[in-house]
């Protein structure tokens, strides 16, 4: 018996019982499936954390303290030192970052409240991040000046607050240890965080900028959490991150108290994260694929027990060994070919919709579906070797004796 006569005779005996095939195939489906859509997942995740890391650029770098423990009062950062780095004649902008954690900000409904963190920026702060403004404007520097309280809040709080988008001139109410303090709303930015708030969902913190003076005042804090610098050319950026650590030395008389990293190491970091979290929750889908081996060798079986005779018949017909073994190898890497196929389609879809629920595009490479379908081969092999060689092995006249 040839290849074809063999593929075409295991299609038969296949299709013979449709829905036992089917449950056997199920944890081929359901694990090759999975693999594919958590990997599409968490390459577009990656994608969009990349995207909005590009937006801020290869030439961003942030100083922040290298730790807060005993910390020294004159160690802290200030606007004066803002003043400072701006004097490097690589430095193409500097400014000041503060962020304040632990604030509630009261929603359209006065019984609900939204945790969140404010922004104490500049003017400048709009030239790093390049918000999309949907209404109004951004903060200018006589919002600092005055230590106004004035607000810029993105479309998505908009709506959880007020219901709509276009809310400019309208009163926000946030609540601090102080008390409550209220901010008028003078722009709108389009959400820059959609990846991060279709993952996280309501547990994704909401965040206002308000003028740093104005929190510098709220808080009763005269300290930076974080400087963030543009430098103008991004091939000597290690270079100016270097001198300007010691200009911040000098003026604070102190040692290794500073942190200054770029924004690419940041995303390294935060797609090793991701890349890990993938890696363990496709081994975890994976897990399936075995079971789902399992389960072919499982009922590759009892076909043997089934089909006794017709292997005595076949047997005694002048079937080899060889042919028999082929027959029902065949036959188990149909079962996990055909099964890797439709887990392949299963996972793609899955991806697209959850992808869609997460405003993320999934991306599905054609490395993953050729290792998959290969995978699932390799599977079919391993699972029918056992039930192939027990059926070449039986005897043909104890085979047509059985019942």
């Amino acid at each position: 018996m040839n290849f074809l006569e063999s593929l075409k005779s295991a299609l038969r005996n296949l299709t013979s019982n449709k829905m036992r095939s089917f449950l056997t195939m199920l944890g081929i489906i359901i694990g090759i499936g999975s693999v594919i859509m958590i990997t599409s997942i968490g390459a577009g995740s990656q994608a969009a954390i990349t995207s909005e890391f590009d937006k801020l650029g290869v030439g961003l770098l942030q100083i922040r303290m290298k730790s807060w423990d005993n910390v020294k009062t004159r160690d802290l950062l200030t606007l004066d030192d803002v003043e400072l780095i701006k004097k490097h004649p690589e430095v193409k902008n500097a400014t000041p970052y503060i962020e304040a954690w632990g604030i509630s900000i009261k929603l359209k409904n006065p019984k609900e409240e939204k945790s969140g963190y404010i922004i104490g920026a500049n003017e400048e702060y709009r030239f790093i991040t390049s918000p999309d403004m949907l209404y109004g404007r951004f903060i200018i520097e006589s919002d600092c000046k005055a230590k106004s309280k004035v607000a810029v809040i993105d479309e998505v709080l908009a709506e959880k607050v007020f219901g709509r988008k276009d809310v400019i001139g309208e009163s926000i109410t946030v609540n601090i240890w102080r008390g409550n303090f209220k901010f008028t709303v003078i722009g709108v930015t389009k959400n820059a965080n959609a990846a991060l708030e279709s993952m996280m969902g309501d547990q994704m913190p909401s965040s206002i900028i308000v003028p740093i003076q104005t929190v510098n005042d709220m808080f009763f804090i005269d300290y930076l959490d974080y400087i963030f610098v543009t430098v103008k050319n991004s091939d000597t950026m290690q270079q100016t991150a270097i001198e300007l650590n010691k200009m911040l030395e000098i003026k604070h008389r102190n040692e290794d108290v500073y942190y200054i990293s770029s924004f690419a190491e940041e995303l390294e970091m935060v797609n090793q994260v991701l890349g890990i979290i993938t890696a363990f929750i496709s081994f975890v889908a994976g897990i399936s694929l075995f079971v789902g081996g399992i389960g072919v060798m499982n009922i590759m079986l009892v076909t043997v027990t089934e089909r006794t005779r017709e292997i005595g018949i076949r047997k005694s017909l002048g079937a080899r060994n060889k042919d028999i073994k082929k027959q029902f190898l065949i036959e188990a890497v149909i079962l996990t070919v055909i099964g890797g196929i439709m887990g392949i389609i299963f996972g793609f879809l899955g991806g697209m919709a959850v992808g869609s629920m997460m405003k993320i595009t999934p991306r599905v490479s054609f490395f993953s579906i050729l290792v998959t379908v290969g995978v699932s081969s390799i599977v079919g092999i391993i699972a029918g070797v056992y039930p192939a060689n027990k059926a070449a092995k039986l005897d043909p006249i104890e085979a047509l004796r059985y019942e």
